[in-house]
């Protein structure tokens, strides 16, 4: 089946080229919406495994990064495909009843009919959608991530409900300190963080003060458009190429002996790095055309995109954890990465809701044995400066 755009997710990146949030930010998007067309209809069998292309992708970072203005143009295509999306703000029942209501049947290139419940979860304040410290609806997230082939739910009202064949893709928004005060101590590190892509930026790209379409942007909303519907009639499982296969025990061996992280909190999601790596990998191979096969450059493209969100993964849990002082200290760091050098009185007035006099200068001092700032007393007025990660 022809497309109009050779690669689905650079089209969309030059789509919404002129807006504010970062690429990343976009990219991921673009990845999550095609996610979300592709549904438990498609997979990808590998040994006795099965992984199917839903991800959980939540972009992180500060309430001026255009963490909204990212998501919208992904959701309006969405939109008038006539998906099923979930509402922004949910329940566990709602959820339950939203992916009944989504059920669906396709048919298979061999005659066969598939039944699957899928649904797409949008929200642009996730920590509300998520509840503050609810672990029971974090912990059905954890399990219908896996896409069981029956997922068993038991209610006050109306007992024991079995949904077949579940498939939830998820992509949502939230800042560092929200993200800190909605997820539980325990959940950090392993459970539904380990199956999340936090895609981490602390500002907007740049400033467009008038953000219009281009007559060569709105004939590429319509190619793509017509892509996307395109792209939501593949059904079938996924073959990988001898190219592939050589690639990915290649990184897999390596990416073993050499681990990207030494933060405790992201162990559990390297446990989890080849199952986002086999899901990305199905939806790059659908960006570039039908045919359900997976190249080597497919995987290629899927390790350089995971590995250039890994870089600043380590960012988001800064502020998580049991020690009282780790969101002032993030915050700081924060500050510092992007002026490199502030004074001592700037930082009091912009620290003043966040920690008293005495926790301030405890984690300065805490920073300082770290090696990461300094702080400069022989500057007017005394200067903290940044000495880098």
């Amino acid at each position: 089946m022809s497309r109009n755009v050779e690669d689905w997710i650079e089209g969309y990146l030059a789509y919404t080229e002129n807006t504010e949030p970062r690429e990343t930010y976009r990219r991921w998007i673009a990845i999550s919406t095609l996610a979300s067309v592709l549904q438990r209809k498609c997979w990808l069998q590998w040994g006795t495994e099965i992984f199917y292309p839903n991800m959980y992708i939540v972009l992180v970072g500060p309430p001026a990064a255009r963490k909204g203005t990212a998501m919208r143009p992904g959701k309006g295509f969405l939109q008038r495909l006539g998906l099923a999306v979930s509402a922004d703000e949910s329940s566990r029942q709602k959820l339950i009843r939203s992916l009944t209501d989504a059920q669906a049947i396709v048919e298979l290139e061999d005659g066969g009919k598939m039944h699957h419940c899928s649904l797409t979860v949008i929200s642009t304040e996730l920590t509300v959608f998520l509840g503050y410290e609810d672990k029971e609806f974090l912990t059905m997230f954890c399990k219908l991530y896996d896409c069981e082939d029956t997922y068993v739910y038991d209610t006050f009202q109306r007992g024991r409900e079995e949904v077949p064949n579940v498939w939830v893709n998820m992509q949502g928004a939230t800042t560092p300190a929200q993200l800190q005060a909605a997820v539980p101590e325990g959940f950090i590190g392993s459970g539904f963080t380990s199956r999340v892509i936090f895609v981490f930026e602390e500002d907007k790209e740049k400033i467009v003060i008038k953000p219009d379409l281009s007559p060569e942007q709105l004939k590429l909303e319509e190619a793509l458009q017509e892509d996307l519907t395109k792209i939501h009639t593949i059904a079938g499982p996924f073959q990988t190429t001898p190219e592939f296969d050589k690639l990915y025990t290649e990184w897999r061996m390596s990416s073993e002996e050499t681990q990207p992280f030494s933060d405790p909190r992201l162990e559990y999601y390297l446990q989890r790095r080849p199952t986002h790596l086999f899901k990305l990998s199905m939806i790059i191979s659908a960006s570039r055309n039908s045919q359900r096969i997976i190249t080597g450059d497919d995987l290629h493209t899927a390790i350089k995109n995971l590995e250039e969100v890994e870089s600043k993964m380590p960012q988001v849990f800064s502020g998580l954890g049991s020690n009282p002082l780790a969101g002032v200290q993030a915050k700081l760091k924060r500050m510092l990465r992007t002026e490199k050098e502030v004074s001592m009185k700037d930082i009091a007035k912009r620290m003043e809701s966040d920690a008293s006099h005495t926790q301030l200068s405890e984690a300065i001092r805490s920073l300082e044995q770290m090696g990461l700032v300094s702080l400069e007393l022989t500057k007017r007025p005394p200067t903290l400066v940044y000495l880098g990660d």
